[in-house]
């Protein structure tokens, strides 16, 4: 596995690669806000990430506290109103008061595993790793989904790739070492194609 500053450094190479293909920007496609608000890190930390920047990590039990306050403000209640520490604790048999103690430092230790499973699966159904997970591994499964789209405007390869998962998958993927002129003879049939199914579709 590799370390998550080079995974994340790989990502954002490739988001680039893709930017300069669509002749687009970062600022066009990487909502720092937005990515705040999936993963819990603050944003000047993910600009600070996204521009190559190394950033100290929160220490474990200020990390927790930090992503329970993010999701309190974040995911609240179809009235607009915070959910209380109560009603998160009820949910899986913790007292509120038990909750506010580990938000506002007053507990000795940080949060048993079974509490951060609880409060994970009520603001997102199942226990996902949320309230702990570091900043650089956050961030870049949060740009995943994005470098997915990318990959998918920019690459009709990419698209018929994620149609077949057969041979002809096996095929489209050994094509990817052609050489260039004849990998952009291919590429432009496939976008003729794949354009022309989509036209037949809406008929």
């Amino acid at each position: 596995m590799r370390p998550p500053h080079a995974a994340l450094t790989e990502t954002l190479r490739r988001v680039d690669a893709l930017l300069v293909k669509s002749g687009r920007t970062r600022a066009e496609v990487l909502d720092a806000d937005r990515l705040s608000w999936e993963t819990g890190v603050p944003v000047p930390v993910v600009a600070a990430l996204v521009g190559g920047q190394d950033v100290p990590e929160e220490e474990f039990g200020d990390r927790i506290r930090t992503r329970i306050l993010h999701l309190r403000r974040t995911r609240r209640r179809p009235d607009g109103s915070r959910y209380s520490y109560s009603e998160i604790g009820a949910s899986f048999s913790a007292s509120g008061a038990a909750l506010s103690a580990i938000v506002n430092g007053r507990s000795k230790c940080g949060p048993l595993a079974a509490t951060q499973a609880g409060i994970e699966k009520f603001f997102f159904g199942q226990a996902n790793g949320f309230l702990s997970a570091e900043a650089v591994p956050a961030l870049n499964a949060a740009l995943q989904p994005v470098l997915a789209r990318l990959e998918h405007e920019t690459d009709p390869l990419a698209e018929a790739l994620s149609r077949y998962d057969d041979v002809r998958g096996v095929a489209l993927r050994q094509a990817r070492d052609l050489p260039e002129e004849r990998w952009n003879v291919l590429n432009a049939t496939l976008k003729a194609l794949l354009e022309l199914d989509v036209k037949e579709g809406a008929r």
